[in-house]
C-alpha cells in the first residue's frame, strides 16, 4: 500500500516535511516513516499526519471526452 506521510515541524516558523511510504500497512508505514524521519525535522516535530494515498482505481471513474462545452 502506498501512505502520504506530512510531518509539522519548527519552533518559530512553521514547515512542513512531506514522505511517500510503500508499506504493508499502517503500523509498517509509521515505523518506517519514524526511521526516514531527518534528525532536524525528529527535533522540532509537533504534528504528524499519516493515511493512505488514493491511487487512480481508488478514484471515481471519470470518461475523457471531448473539453469543449456541451462535448
Amino acid at each position: 500500500m502506498h501512505f502520504r506521510v506530512t510531518i509539522r515541524f519548527g519552533r518559530q516558523r512553521k514547515g512542513y516535511h512531506v514522505a511517500s511510504i510503500e508499506a504493508d500497512d499502517l503500523v509498517s508505514a509509521l515505523r518506517q516513516a519514524a526511521d526516514e524521519m531527518p534528525p532536524e525535522v525528529a527535533g522540532e516535530a509537533d504534528l504528524a499526519e499519516i493515511r493512505r494515498a488514493a491511487t487512480p482505481e481508488d478514484r471515481p471513474g471519470q470518461d475523457v471526452g471531448d473539453p469543449s462545452p456541451g462535448g
